[in-house]
């Protein structure tokens, strides 16, 4: 059974960022925003390790600007695809829209967004599959074009059992609870909401699971604000 948050945080967050920090060190990230998006839809519902993979090869045999993934050959975007879980057509064509959104915002995704204004940059990303609010805020943090805080499903979850963020009736509801919290550290720096983004993603999938978290092992376990489920 999952664990709910039920009271006020017991430390800070920049306290609990700090103490993560330890175990999971930032990682190096995809900084363009075209290779993102391809990032999220070359695979589905697949580790971290297969999505590389996947992503390594379209980049090899594919390419990873827009021209090359609007006219790349269908057999080839198939293969890639039917080995990144489930719905590989639709996967393909997928890919194949990304690079046609870019060609039509100018070929280049990374000049459009940065002469963009942010409302604007945000509406052609979201124009793209797969992307949300969520997806956006990432890529605009990732690379650069606005230091605005941007969780995944992981993270939302970590700072929710924290008590820095309420569940939600939904999940919109709990990512802006939790976005709202990052934000509260302190002026947005970019190099920190990547770090914090990176950190509680990676402990959200190593010890903060969200049908059995392995609490015990927590080095939070003692500040978290978490109810423990009955049995855990």
């Amino acid at each position: 059974m999952p664990v709910t948050s039920s009271t006020a945080p017991r430390q800070s967050l920049e306290a609990s960022l700090a103490e993560l920090r330890r175990l999971y060190p930032p990682a190096a990230s995809i900084t363009d925003p075209l290779a993102l998006i391809v990032w999220e839809n070359v695979g589905y519902l697949v580790s971290d390790a297969v999505r590389q993979s996947l992503f390594d090869e379209l980049a090899r045999r594919i390419g990873l600007d827009a021209t090359a993934l609007a006219t790349a050959r269908q057999d080839v975007l198939l293969d890639i695809a039917s080995r990144g879980g489930m719905r590989p057509a639709e996967r393909t064509e997928r890919l194949r829209r990304i690079g046609q959104i870019a060609l039509e915002a100018g070929g280049d995704l990374a000049v459009a967004l940065r002469q963009a204004r942010p409302r604007e940059a945000r509406k052609l990303l979201k124009r793209f599959p797969g992307v949300g609010d969520p997806g956006a805020d990432k890529i605009l943090l990732f690379c650069g074009v606005e230091a605005r805080p941007a969780l995944e499903s992981n993270g939302v979850r970590v700072l929710a059992r924290l008590g820095h963020a309420g569940e939600g009736a939904s999940y919109a509801q709990a990512y802006r609870g939790a976005t709202a919290a990052l934000l509260a550290m302190g002026p947005p720096d970019r190099e920190r909401l990547t770090e914090a983004f990176q950190v509680f993603r990676a402990h959200g999938q190593a010890l903060c699971k969200r049908a059995a978290p392995l609490c015990a092992a927590c080095p939070l376990d003692a500040v978290c604000a978490h109810a423990p489920a009955k049995g855990l």
